[in-house]
């Protein structure tokens, strides 16, 4: 498969541009709002590379304002970046064009496709409103009563200003002549305003929405309808194609500018945060997401992050380990890797690639991406961070290993839980606790014995679920062991009251953000 990646537009889109030597038609995949958008990742990739492999150019974008792409407070961003996307289509020779959105991005897709223009709208919501309905409803259960501020509302995995809010409440549908198909669920229905359009039904859209990212699965019978439709709409007569031309560097500010890199023998795909006059010797900071998701963050906020570091002196990377993101190639059948050994190789093929000296690394990671960076004894990074920690396990995963193998401990059967009940009812606490440093959580002493005695200083950033398991699993003992005494090999817990783990909170991300940049400046005074 060819894919250019770059940016396009002022302000810019990141893009990633699938593009035959000639081809049949254009199609502009819409990515879903937040958290969806986020699950979905990997799914839209395939469907592109299958759009790609019959003859039909395809581009996947992040709108400007989101993502990896340019700032844009605009509250119409996300119907003039499709629109863009199509336009950016247009330049490489493509004539014919068709949307494709899937759940929250169906309102988008069907805005900002022409009635000529081929749409495909995939489990769509009712409309924008009815979306925003739920999705405040998930986030009052989910975030909280303080998920508003300063006008700001936090749904699960975005935010929203009033203005951008009232610009997608006001997306519906509107009866269309053109080439059109609505894909829903079994026993379900399209939007009461589709009117005519035809109607199919597709397997597997709640195995992979409705669920956590570490679970869901590329529903490929539903990836094969749209490509079909795709198929059947596209003229069979292609037409030769040039490259659009793409932006290889994107200035967020005028001191702040990013670029993609691809890092390691596996050329994992990163993008790199610098800031102008930035000193040679400055510190470099990894960071890792959490679960199977890419480099964004939860509501973006690695993305703040990195260029707020850059600002104050540092050097970023994030990077899409293997089967996430844009790295390595999408497979039906792939299942999310959890707390392997690929993992770790991973890490260390990035930090020998960036060729960092130990004593200007800091390696930043939240969840499982808290307990990758703590399994870095190996790079002996001068500090790390590990934002909303909850596995402590000693031991990775063997290579290839799936989080399916999780499933029965995070979601257990009814007899697994009968036994777990016998088992809490009939054994003590401290035995109970001291089993569970053993096993699958570990436990907080040994996890980080290793990182303290190579000198490394180890923060935990921590949520009140967080904080309880950290308690639970010998976190105070470490942090008396090892306490901050000035010199390099310390353990610290800051605990976050009100805060959440997946950080949809705008409390924890706020706290989290304030908290990585004091202790990298700490660490690296002269740099701050």
């Amino acid at each position: 498969m060819t894919v250019r990646h770059g940016w396009s537009g002022r302000p810019a889109l990141r893009v990633a541009v699938h593009l035959p030597i000639a081809a049949r038609a254009g199609v502009v995949l819409c990515p879903p709002l937040g958290q969806e958008g986020v699950i979905a990742y990997r799914t839209l990739r395939l469907v592109a590379d299958c759009l790609e492999a019959r003859g039909v150019a395809a581009v996947r974008y992040d709108p400007s304002g989101r993502g990896d792409s340019a700032p844009d407070p605009a509250p119409d961003a996300q119907v003039r970046s499709a629109r863009h996307a199509a336009a950016l289509l247009r330049s490489t020779g493509v004539e014919r064009i068709a949307f494709v959105g899937l759940s929250s991005a169906a309102p988008v897709a069907a805005a900002a496709a022409a009635d000529a223009d081929g749409l495909v709208l995939w489990d769509a919501p009712a409309s924008g409103r009815a979306w925003l309905r739920k999705q405040r409803a998930l986030a009052a259960i989910t975030i909280g009563p303080d998920r508003v501020r300063d006008g700001v509302e936090s749904l699960v995995g975005i935010d929203l200003d009033a203005e951008e809010a009232a610009a997608l409440s006001t997306l519906v549908f509107v009866p269309r002549s053109g080439p059109s198909v609505a894909l829903v669920r079994p026993g379900s229905t399209a939007p009461a305003s589709l009117v005519g359009v035809p109607t199919a039904e597709v397997t597997g859209s709640a195995e992979l929405l409705d669920g956590t990212s570490m679970v869901a699965r590329i529903p490929r019978s539903a990836v094969d309808a749209v490509v079909a439709w795709v198929d059947a709409w596209a003229p069979t007569t292609a037409v030769p194609v040039v490259p659009p031309v793409l932006d290889e560097v994107l200035d967020v500010d005028t001191r702040v500018s990013e670029r993609i890199v691809h890092l390691g023998p596996d050329r994992l795909f990163a993008v790199e945060t610098v800031a102008s006059g930035q000193d040679e010797d400055a510190p470099v900071v990894v960071l890792h997401n959490g679960a199977a998701e890419h480099r964004v963050g939860a509501s973006d906020y690695q993305v703040a992050l990195a260029r707020s570091l850059a600002r104050d002196g540092a050097r970023v990377v994030r990077f899409d380990r293997r089967g996430t993101g844009e790295s390595t190639t999408v497979r039906a059948d792939e299942r999310s890797r959890m707390f392997t050994q690929d993992w770790i190789d991973d890490q260390t093929a990035v930090v020998r690639a960036l060729a960092v000296p130990a004593g200007r690394l800091v390696l930043a990671g939240m969840c499982a991406g808290a307990w990758l960076a703590g399994r870095s004894v190996d790079v002996s990074p001068r500090l790390v961070l590990e934002i909303s920690p909850n596995d402590y396990r000693r031991r990775p995963a063997p290579v290839g290993s799936v989080a399916d193998a999780l499933r029965a401990i995070d979601e257990p059967s009814t007899l697994r839980l009968r036994v777990r009940s016998w088992y809490n009812a009939l054994v003590p606490r401290w035995v109970r606790d001291r089993a569970a440093r053993r096993d699958r959580a570990g436990g907080v002493v040994e996890h980080v014995r290793p990182l303290v005695e190579h000198g490394t200083d180890v923060v935990l950033v921590t949520s009140p679920v967080d904080a309880e398991l950290f308690d639970r699993l010998g976190g105070p003992r470490a942090v008396r062991r090892w306490p901050a005494r000035g010199r390099p090999g310390s353990v610290e817990v800051v605990r976050v009251p009100g805060g959440d783990h997946s950080l949809f909170s705008p409390v924890m991300r706020e706290a989290v953000q304030a908290e990585v940049r004091s202790r990298v400046a700490a660490a690296f005074p002269v740099h701050a």
